[in-house]
């Protein structure tokens, strides 16, 4: 076996040599989830605003060209300075031949030369990652997140319709909508509404939020245009026209089926007035109409994070497969 960093975002060779493991994972992990496209590995492989990525497979030997699992392992530079992330995704066949393992050990041994002390991984739960924590050793299970799918082809727009819709509770706000940019005079109110996401729980986690500011968000907002990625906003603004809530879903291009619901929330000095419904009501009833393809909308919550799961159930998400996060201590 031969473990080789890899560059799939400008080499289309390495590119094609991972994407049939990256499948071939979700096949045999994710029963129910899509099925995987380039754009969405590409995005996966992607540095982020001020947090490099690297790229790690494994291949059967030094002659072979196609990967039998890999491996994208990041970190912060200017946050949550003593850890690191990896994400292994290694189909069922080569597990069995330790190549999960490899893979994993590759990542710790980076986190090591950093000098970081954790090392976070969130396997899906059809992955036993119980058992391989064990194995490893040194890991403490510190939250979960739940994964949630809405079949778009059950639900009721009446209802949709009727919740999207002003009320006794929210009359005040405003909604407002945008694909892909942010428009310049809602950009700086839209920022900090997003450092809504820093209250969400995180279990035992301790962890530092994103400071959100123009730079960051445009960085993302670019990322996704260059993969092809069609982000829908769903805002609420309170009576000054500041933002105080949103909903925002990603629409691979290659996923024609399906869409991923990215963030969502509501300043905390607008809670409690039923907005997060409201917009996300109102944000599958746009995707209907903008992509009426879609047959299917994903989310994931931290299982602790009961108000947002109770509007999910409310509007008929079903959940699916659990991701619990594992912290390693690295040294």
């Amino acid at each position: 076996m031969q473990i080789r960093q890899l560059n799939p975002l400008d080499n289309p060779q390495e590119l094609a040599a991972v994407l049939p493991a990256f499948q071939q994972w979700r096949k045999d992990y994710l029963p129910g989830f899509p099925d995987f496209g380039e754009a969405r590995l590409r995005l996966w492989c992607s540095s982020g605003y001020r947090q490099p990525v690297m790229v790690f497979a494994a291949f059967a030997d030094e002659h072979a060209t196609e990967a039998e699992g890999l491996a994208t392992y990041g970190f912060e530079e200017a946050k949550n300075l003593n850890r690191a992330w990896v994400d292994v995704n290694v189909p069922a066949r080569p597990r069995a031949r330790d190549i999960e393992n490899a893979l994993f050990d590759e990542a710790r041994r980076q986190t090591a030369e950093l000098g970081r002390k954790l090392l976070v991984l969130e396997p899906p739960e059809t992955t036993d990652p119980a058992g391989f924590a064990a194995r490893q050793g040194g890991a403490e299970l510190t939250e979960t997140a739940i994964s949630s799918v809405l079949n778009l082809s059950t639900i009721d727009r009446a209802r949709y319709e009727a919740w999207a819709e002003p009320s006794a509770k929210n009359g005040e706000y405003t909604l407002v909508r945008w694909i892909g940019r942010c428009p310049d005079e809602l950009a700086e109110s839209y920022c900090v509404a997003l450092g809504a996401m820093a209250d969400q729980p995180t279990g035992t986690s301790e962890r530092e939020f994103a400071t959100h500011d123009l730079d960051r968000l445009r960085f993302y907002e670019n990322q996704a245009t260059e993969y092809g990625v069609r982000r829908y906003v769903r805002a609420a603004l309170a009576p000054d026209g500041t933002v105080a809530g949103f909903n925002v879903l990603a629409a691979y291009p290659d996923e024609p089926m399906d869409i991923d619901i990215w963030d969502t929330g509501v300043v905390r000095e607008h809670r409690g007035h039923g907005l997060g419904l409201r917009v996300k009501a109102a944000a599958t009833l746009w995707v209907l109409e903008d992509r009426p393809g879609t047959r299917r909308v994903r989310t994931f919550n931290n299982d602790e994070n009961k108000w947002m799961l109770a509007v999910n159930r409310t509007m008929g998400y079903q959940a699916t497969v659990n991701f619990p996060s594992y912290e390693y201590t690295v040294g």
